[in-house]
């Protein structure tokens, strides 16, 4: 079953982040799918956009705020208190007790969600964004778990899918919740067997996952068999991303492909709502830029022309301008990442988190298509 729905407010930022690692770390992981707020403004602002159909455990200062509001899409809700105190309206729950305690009786009060749509409907589902670049070595991975993190840090529920045969997930340290069986080959295993039954997969997607810390979203390890993604079909790729995203688990989808033009990763530049097309400045990546776009233009223009209002063309590592013509005439670009030199010689995956001004950069590539983004049907920033 999908995990209950939960938004938990409490200005208390230490208590959040305790009780999200006692999730992470037990059978809960699996069963609840939290969003906190600490700042009452970014409560007020997500609960305004947002349609929750969970519950809303809260201090009264959340609620009082909340309550008085005219648009409420919700009508479950908790009072969370740290003294018992007497209120005539609604249900109080003390907030200090043990934790097994406090998220059973939450879980108690809300109906778990339905089970995911295998179609991607409009409104319906994750917003998807795909990091792509049709030359290796564009810094696809770097930037695409980087997003991660900041949408992490934002609030959101980050899923980061690496659909690279030779995965760059090794750079991140994972924590695993299930045994190892029960991974991506494993998920890949059960997708497919209850297609032939016309059903979905008993559990959801957090079941195969593990949790990155590094950038605060949860992914896949890697198969050990090169084969199980080398082999991908492109309706096997649509189905493993319409289960994630149709779960309702996740908020963001970040997806980290080949460069390239294959069958997994036409699915997913089909499903995206976003595309960050990465460039960077040297006569090899522009070359193999055009000539992808050429041939999409040519062989598949249905497809390609589809595609195209979702592309970002961003410039990574630049150093201020711009020496090579862009590939193909009418080119903008979008957004800018920095060259950090310190990245030339990296011995510890942990320097790729920190770097300050590509941290802002991503951030800014984070925000910068909120609006067409959100008018699409995904969930905004």
């Amino acid at each position: 079953m999908a995990p209950v729905q939960i938004v938990l407010c409490v200005e208390d930022s230490q208590y959040i982040e305790l009780l999200l690692r006692y999730i992470r770390e037990s059978e809960y992981a699996a069963k609840v799918r939290i969003r906190a707020f600490s700042d009452v403004d970014m409560f007020m602002t997500y609960m305004d956009k947002e349609e929750h159909r969970g519950l809303v455990a809260a201090e009264e200062v959340f609620l009082k705020r909340w309550l008085h509001s005219e648009n409420i899409k919700t009508a479950r809700w908790v009072r969370l208190s740290e003294e018992a105190e007497d209120y005539t309206e609604g249900v109080t729950l003390a907030k200090y007790q043990p934790l097994h305690n406090l998220l059973d009786q939450l879980s108690g009060m809300t109906g778990r969600t339905t089970a995911p749509d295998i179609t991607l409907k409009e409104g319906q589902h994750a917003m998807i964004t795909s990091v792509y670049s049709a030359a290796p070595g564009s810094g696809k991975s770097v930037t695409a778990m980087n997003m991660a993190k900041q949408l992490g840090l934002r609030g959101q529920s980050v899923f980061y899918l690496n659909l690279e045969a030779a995965s760059s997930t090794h750079l991140l340290r994972l924590e695993r919740r299930q045994p190892a069986e029960n991974g991506l080959s494993r998920l890949l295993y059960d997708l497919q067997a209850a297609a032939e039954q016309k059903e979905l997969p008993v559990h959801p997607p957090s079941h195969y996952a593990v949790y990155a810390e590094e950038i605060k979203a949860d992914t896949f390890e890697p198969p050990e068999n090169f084969n199980e993604l080398l082999h991908m079909t492109e309706q096997d790729a649509l189905s493993l991303i319409a289960y994630i995203a149709g779960s309702r688990e996740y908020d963001h989808i970040i997806i980290d492909g080949e460069s390239g033009g294959q069958e997994r990763m036409r699915a997913a530049l089909q499903v995206s709502d976003r595309i960050i097309w990465l460039l960077t400045d040297d006569l090899p990546c522009m070359h193999k830029t055009g000539l992808w776009m050429s041939y999409w233009q040519s062989h598949d223009p249905r497809w390609y022309e589809q595609i195209c209002s979702r592309i970002s063309f961003v410039m990574n590592r630049f150093t201020g301008s711009v020496m090579n013509p862009l590939p193909m005439s009418g080119m903008e670009l979008e957004g800018t990442l920095p060259y950090v030199p310190s990245w030339k010689q990296v011995t510890s995956s942990e320097l790729l988190w920190c770097s300050p001004i590509f941290q802002r950069d991503i951030l800014k590539l984070c925000r910068m298509p909120h609006d067409q983004a959100y008018a699409a049907g995904g969930v905004g920033m």
